[in-house]
């Protein structure tokens, strides 16, 4: 994919006029009466202005095709009011649509000349409002004038914000081509979700109306048990209609979350392949400050935590009398559980015993007996209290639900997998649980607007009856990654080299740059060496050193050398090589093992780490952005291959193959 990706860039670089012309052609259409309404010249200019971030087109000739596009679709409508500004009203769509230019006029009749400024930013009347002013009779010179200074106004605003978001992903892309990818699919999800219910609200009001005036009907027709659902389900009166709707739908994408993740994990498919790297991802941020930080959220889906929670509900809904809510949900508890152990035996193959041992079974139900505690309260606590708190509840619990899955994953308890099987299967049953009590009960139950203070309260309290010192130590222990595993020179010449990847890869499968070389050393011992021959160590990314990315004279070694991932874990030690020209360099990035080797001498265990080498050119399309791009060929590793090497003294082994690519053997002697 990622090839895939650089050869757009280069397409658009090697050919800009494809992607000016669709800047233009998209700022004119949107402007066109009627048509404007289905074309995206927004998010147009905001995908353009990300390939100006990316290096791939000029910032000045983006601007200066919007602007221009704008202006001539804004100049084309007003020419079409103009011209048939006596007719208009008996061509389509406006005979069969007369509410869109009844709509232009109020809005123009309210703001004058400033609503053909205002129109470009607001979707309803964008493209209806240039029309309007001509049908009105507004001067050419006047209506020509606010249309340059609305275009100027436009085209900044939509394509600036894809500029910084296209550098962003840059820079996030020299960390790892996965999270720009991650990043682009929230985004797409987000912008399509945006759209997709502003079509539905703009276009199918009334054919939703239709449908469900057309249910009614039939269910008035058929008395039988379907009818009646749908009669109660759809019922106007029914108070409780929307929300019904609303959880069937939330059970729906539960349920299809829940049977991918568990065919993903029965056929070993990507999903899985995540695992091990947010596992080894966060493992890397393991210290102490993050172990007592990650310790207190994960105490909000502890045992004792999660037990005084069900409690607490039991006796709420004990009295209120809510005898077959509390029996359903308890039902679902246990029910679940069960269910997960029956799941988990049968994916594991395994006894009851040996899986009810194993913390990392599919589905994780650590995370499942949380969900469907928190979940519960949620629903509980939104039926009794007001709009504004509704949405407090909402975001509470997600942020205590993700606390509790990234202590679990942070501590090893469980996969990622496991913890979004294990969610998804409890949201099932919450949502089950909860369609069954609005249905039965469809009128809101008296307001507690002090409950969920008193939730957060034992929340609070349970939290912090578990933050004593000898339990935090504890669980920081078991947190710890483990020990690295001690092999002799011997062993690892032989046979354990052979054991890592051959290329880095941003997910495990996923192949990169070459990992030439192994080295056996401290951290120190592997920057002194490297800084005698000729190295620097990386500049971090920091506020000062994010400047240099908007420098025109920078050279390239002196731009922030950021991180990368090698299966989920950053590179530890990072590394530049000035080049003779100076827009290029070599960075030397290491990643550490699992692997340490003894040594005879009675010296400490030394890690082995994995380096890999990558020849980077500074590449300047356009102002403002320094973009450095790595050369895909693969360059000789840090080593002089000639037999005059200047790092003889320590290389153990030369030229060893893996997959085809070359790798060195190096061992710093013990200090």
């Amino acid at each position: 994919m990622e090839h895939a990706y650089f050869q757009l860039l280069h397409f658009l670089t090697a050919n800009p006029s494809w992607a000016l012309a669709v800047v233009v052609l998209a700022a004119f259409f949107e402007a066109i009466a009627i048509i404007g309404t289905f074309v995206p010249g927004s998010t147009a200019m905001f995908i353009a202005g990300a390939l100006v971030g990316t290096g791939s087109l000029n910032l000045g000739w983006v601007m200066a095709c919007a602007i221009g596009g704008a202006i001539a679709g804004d100049a084309a409508s007003y020419w079409f009011g103009a011209r048939h500004k006596t007719t208009i009203m008996r061509l389509w769509p406006f005979r069969s649509h007369p509410g869109l230019l009844e709509a232009g006029k109020t809005y123009f009749e309210k703001h004058g000349a400033k609503s053909v400024i205002f129109a470009r930013f607001i979707a309803p009347v964008r493209a209806i409002v240039p029309v309007v002013a001509g049908m009105m009779g507004m001067s050419r010179l006047r209506f020509f004038a606010v249309n340059v200074l609305s275009a100027l106004l436009w085209a900044p605003a939509h394509i600036l914000p894809g500029v910084v978001f296209g550098a962003s992903m840059e820079l996030a892309g020299a960390v790892s081509f996965r999270l720009v990818i991650v990043v682009a699919i929230f985004v797409a999800i987000g912008w399509m979700t945006v759209k997709l219910i502003g079509v539905i609200v703009s276009h199918a009001r009334n054919w939703t109306d239709v449908s469900r005036q057309r249910l009614l009907y039939w269910a008035k027709h058929n008395p039988h048990a379907i009818g009646r659902i749908v009669l109660r389900t759809l019922d106007p009166d029914n108070p409780a209609t929307g929300l019904i709707v609303g959880i069937s739908l939330l059970l729906l994408v539960s349920g299809a979350v829940f049977i991918s993740t568990l065919n993903d994990v029965a056929s070993g498919n990507p999903l899985v392949q995540v695992d091990m790297s947010v596992y080894r991802f966060l493992r890397s941020f393991h210290a102490s400050l993050y172990d007592k930080a990650i310790f207190a959220l994960s105490t909000f889906g502890s045992t004792l935590t999660l037990s005084i929670l069900a409690l607490f509900a039991v006796i709420w809904m004990a009295v209120e009398r809510r005898w077959r809510t509390v029996l359903y949900w308890l039902i679902a508890v246990v029910f679940s559980q069960v269910l997960i152990l029956a799941i988990q035996i049968a994916a594991s193959g395994l006894s009851t015993a040996s899986v009810t041992s194993s913390v990392r079974a599919f589905p994780s139900n650590h995370v499942a007996g949380a969900v469907v505690i928190y979940g519960f309260l949620a629903f509980l606590l939104a039926r009794r209290v007001g709009l504004l708190s509704q949405i407090l509840v909402a975001t509470t619990t997600t942020a205590i639900l993700v606390a509790v899955a990234l202590s679990g994953l942070y501590s090893g308890l469980f996969s990622f997998s496991a913890a979004l099987g294990g969610a998804a299967l409890a949201a099932i049953w919450v949502f089950l649980v909860a369609l069954t009590a609005v249905w039965r009960h469809p009128s809101n139950p008296p307001p507690r607007p002090l409950m969920p203070l008193v939730v957060l309260l034992l929340i609070g309290l349970a939290v912090g009856a578990q933050l004593d010192a000898v339990q935090r130590s504890a669980w920081m222990n078991a947190a710890k990654p483990p020990a690295p595993i001690v092999i002799t020179p011997a062993q690892w010449t032989d046979r354990v080299w052979r054991t890592f990847s051959c290329y880095r890869s941003s997910m495990e499968g996923d192949r990169r740059e070459p990992i030439t070389v192994q080295w056996t050393a401290t951290a120190d011992q592997v920057r002194t060496q490297l800084l005698s021959r000729g190295w620097v160590e990386g500049t971090p990314l920091s506020a000062r050193s994010v400047l240099s990315l908007v420098s025109p004279d920078v050279t390239a070694v002196d731009l922030p050398a950021l991180p990368k991932l090698n299966n989920g874990e950053p590179s530890t030690l990072v590394f530049i090589r000035a080049d003779a020209a100076a827009d290029q360099r070599d960075v030397l990035r290491f990643w550490t093992t699992d692997y340490a080797v003894e040594h005879q001498r009675g010296g400490a265990p030394t890690p082995i780490w994995l380096g890999s080498v990558v020849h980077e050119r500074l590449r300047r399309p356009t102002w403002p952005f320094n973009v450095l791009r790595p050369d895909l060929r693969i360059q000789p590793m840090i080593l002089d291959q000639s037999s005059a090497s200047a790092w003889r003294d320590l290389q153990i082994a030369r030229s060893t193959g893996c997959l085809g690519v070359p790798v060195t053997l190096i061992a710093s002697r013990a200090g």
